[in-house]
């Protein structure tokens, strides 16, 4: 569990670099300064997460093991097969659950102040409203009891998350012969930058977390020729107020502008 941060944070600091020597949006300026509200964010989300969310994270799971309920209990499987198949069910509800946070206003409310973001690199992966963390915790228990996972597995998928969002977010320049190479299995740059699009149809896209079989199983993968044409964030939030800690923060309890 420790671990986990200190992991986290070394790839942050290793593609941050890496943006800056081969990045795919050139004349990027101020990145410290778009950097800074999402690291704030990833701070106190951190917190809050160690304080309270873990917590009840693992009491569901502990009554749930006491119980024996769970898809895993039901395996007549070596634990390692068990974990394997557990984490790709998961990985399809994530892509079912990041769907509906663009389908159903509700949670739309929440996960546009992530779309807001006009100049996605890693640090975008940072930019996750409290609000939309509380929900996602909460809606996923059931989810997490009824596979019957361990706390353990929960904490490794989320750490390959949190990689592979770190990865898909940036602004490093993938060459796009590589990119389609490994799109054909994980979610890559070029592919989520289609996701983060200004137009609509596009944003409705590419949903998928880590592997990226689901968009195309389910009909939700787009591709762009050339993804530096893209316009990034949505229309509603453009404006500089929307990037800095407060508006980011707001964005959910304004209008429905984007």
């Amino acid at each position: 569990m420790a671990a986990k941060p200190l992991l986290i944070f070394s790839t942050l600091i290793i593609i941050f670099t890496l943006e800056s020597a081969f990045p795919h949006y050139r004349n990027r300026e101020h990145r410290f300064e778009h950097a800074f509200p999402h690291v704030l964010t990833a701070i106190f989300n951190g917190i809050f997460t160690r304080l309270l969310l873990s917590g009840l994270t693992l009491q569901a799971i502990d009554w749930g093991g006491q119980h024996s309920l769970g898809f895993a209990h039901a395996l007549p499987l070596p634990s390692y097969a068990k974990t394997a198949i557990i984490f790709v069910l998961f990985d399809i509800w994530m892509y079912f659950w990041h769907m509906a946070n663009h389908r159903i206003t509700f949670f739309w409310l929440f996960h546009r102040a992530h779309h807001a973001d006009t100049e996605m690199d890693t640090t975008t992966a940072l930019r996750f409203h409290p609000g939309e963390l509380v929900l996602s915790t909460f809606i996923r228990m059931p989810v997490v009891i009824f596979l019957g996972m361990s706390f353990a597995e929960l904490v490794l998928f989320e750490t390959m998350l949190n990689i592979s969002t770190l990865f898909h977010h940036s602004n490093m320049a993938v060459p796009e012969k590589w990119d389609r190479m490994l799109r054909t299995v994980m979610v890559t740059p070029n592919m989520h930058r289609v996701h983060h699009s200004i137009e609509m149809p596009e944003t409705n896209s590419n949903f998928t977390s880590l592997l990226s079989v689901w968009d195309r199983l389910f009909r939700t993968f787009k591709a762009r020729e050339d993804t530096r044409a893209i316009t990034l964030g949505l229309p509603g939030f453009r404006e500089k107020k929307w990037q800095r800690l407060a508006g980011f923060l707001f964005t959910p309890f304004v209008g429905l502008q984007g």
